[in-house]
C-alpha cells in the first residue's frame, strides 16, 4: 500500500479509544496487521504532547507523556498480534500517534524478533533516548518529515532525545493553508502532508 493511502486511513479511519484518550485501530488483512494510532484530538492529548522530561523504560529512557498513553494500550496491542500468526506487522501513526508509534514498533520488535515490521511516523516528535548500539530495535522504522515541521524538531536533541530508525524528507505545498502561520507550523497540517505523499508517485 502507498504512504499516501496509509496516510489517509490513519487520517479517516474509525478509532477506539482506551485510558486517558489513547486511540487506535486494528486493521486484518489475511496475514498482515495493520496498528493505527491517531493524532491530538484534545486537551489531553496536548498536556501528554509536552509532558517530555524523559523517564526509564527498560535500556532505554523515553518521553513520559507518551510511555503513559502507551502503556494505556500495551497488553492490547501485544495480545492482537499474539491472536494470530501475521506473517507481516505495519504501525501507522500521524503527529501525536507518531510518539506512540516510536514505543509500539520497540515492542513487537523486542517480543516478535522475526517477525516482518514496518512502521510509518507521519509528523512524529521525538520519543525516546537509545544509546547507538539499542537503535537496531528501530530498524524498518520511518519518519516522514515534510519541509521542516516543528513537530519532528521536538523535543530538542538539547533534552537528550535521539533520532531513531530512516528519515524521509518531502517537499509540500504550504500555500494550500490560507494563513498566516509560519511554514514550519503550515508543514504539519494533513492538506500538506497528503499533498506532498502525492508527489512521491508510485515510488510510495
Amino acid at each position: 500500500m502507498k504512504l499516501s493511502q496509509l496516510f489517509r486511513i490513519c487520517c479517516t479511519i474509525k478509532y477506539e479509544q482506551v485510558g486517558d484518550d489513547v486511540n487506535y485501530a486494528f486493521v486484518d488483512d489475511n496475514d498482515t496487521l495493520y496498528i493505527y494510532f491517531q493524532a491530538s484530538q484534545g486537551k489531553i492529548d496536548w498536556i501528554i504532547n509536552f509532558m517530555f522530561p524523559k523517564k526509564a523504560y527498560g535500556l532505554f529512557k523515553v518521553h513520559r507523556g507518551f510511555l503513559y498513553s502507551y502503556n494505556q494500550i500495551r497488553n492490547i496491542v501485544l495480545d492482537k498480534v499474539y491472536s494470530k500468526e501475521y506473517k507481516k506487522v505495519i504501525v501507522v501513526g500521524y503527529s501525536h500517534g507518531g510518539g506512540l508509534c516510536h514505543l509500539c514498533h520497540q515492542d513487537i520488535k523486542y517480543h516478535f524478533p522475526n517477525l516482518d515490521l514496518k512502521t510509518f511516523a507521519f509528523e512524529s516528535p521525538r520519543c525516546v533516548k537509545v544509546r547507538k548500539e539499542l537503535r537496531h530495535y528501530w530498524n524498518g522504522f520511518t519518519v516522514i518529515k515534510t519541509n521542516e515541521d516543528i513537530v519532528c524538531h521536538l523535543p530538542p536533541k538539547l533534552f537528550g532525545f535521539s533520532d531513531v530508525g530512516e528519515m524521509l524528507k518531502l517537499v509540500g505545498d504550504t500555500s494550500l493553508i490560507k494563513n498566516n502561520l509560519p511554514n514550519c507550523v503550515k508543514s504539519h497540517y494533513p492538506q500538506v502532508v497528503y499533498d506532498a505523499l502525492l508527489k512521491l508517485g508510485e515510488k510510495n
